[in-house]
C-alpha cells in the first residue's frame, strides 16, 4: 500500500514519526491532571508504576534484540520504504512497546476513559511502522505483546505491595492492639486452703 496514495503516505509518515511523541505528551498531561487531585504519596506511585512499566518493557525487547531474530525488511527484499532507517534487528518494535504501554498505563494507573482514547493513535503508530517499510508485522505484534505483559507485571507487582504493606492493614493492627488488655499476673497463694469432705 507505500507509494499508492500521496495522503495515506503523509499520514502514515506522521503516525510512524511525530505522533508517538504527541501521545506521550497526551498521557503526561491527563496524568497531570489527575495528580492534582491526589496526594504526594499516591502520585508518587502512580508516577513509579508508569516508570517501571516502560523500563520493564524496554529491557525485555534489549534481551530480545540481542537473540537478533531477523533484520528489517528492506534488508532482505524490494520495499517500498518511506522512512531511511539504519539497517540492523528489528525484532521487537520499541515504538510499538512504548505507544502501547503508554496507552496501556494510562488506562490502568490513570483514567480508563483515556487509555482507550490513546489506544487508537498507539495502534496507528505501531501499524505505521510496517507501512513505512521499516519492520514486520511479527515485530509490531511482539512489541506489542512485550508492551501488555511489562504492564500487567508491574500492576500485579504494585497490587502485591500495597497488600503486604497497606496503611489500612497497620491500621487494623494498632486497633487490635488497642483492644488487648493486659491482665497483671496474680501471685500464687502462699498458703494451700483445703476444703473440708462433704459426707453423703
Amino acid at each position: 500500500m507505500a507509494g499508492s496514495s500521496p495522503v495515506l503516505d503523509r499520514v502514515m509518515l506522521f503516525a510512524a514519526g511525530p505522533l508517538i511523541y504527541l501521545l506521550f505528551a497526551a498521557a503526561g498531561i491527563v496524568s497531570l491532571l489527575a495528580m492534582r487531585k491526589q496526594d504526594r504519596t499516591t502520585n508518587l506511585w502512580m508516577a513509579g508504576q508508569v516508570g517501571a512499566a516502560l523500563l520493564l518493557g524496554f529491557l525485555v525487547n534489549r534481551v530480545l534484540r540481542m537473540m537478533a531474530f531477523h533484520e528489517r525488511p528492506f534488508q532482505t527484499r524490494p520495499v517500498t520504504q518511506l522512512v531511511q532507517h539504519e539497517p540492523g534487528v528489528s525484532f521487537p518494535s520499541n515504538h510499538a512497546t512504548a505507544a502501547i504501554t503508554v496507552a496501556l498505563v494510562v488506562g490502568i494507573f490513570v483514567s480508563a476513559l483515556w487509555g482507550w482514547l490513546l489506544a487508537l493513535p498507539a495502534l496507528l503508530v505501531a501499524f505505521s511502522r510496517v507501512f513505512v517499510g521499516v519492520h514486520w508485522p511479527s515485530d509490531i505484534i511482539m512489541g506489542g505483546i512485550v508492551g501488555i505483559v511489562a504492564t500487567l507485571v508491574v500492576w500485579w507487582a504494585g497490587k502485591l505491595l500495597l497488600r503486604k504493606y497497606s496503611p489500612a492493614e497497620q491500621d487494623e493492627e494498632d486497633d487490635l492492639a488497642e483492644l488487648t488488655a493486659v491482665l497483671p499476673r496474680v501471685p500464687a497463694a502462699e498458703e494451700t486452703v483445703v476444703l473440708p469432705k462433704i459426707r453423703r
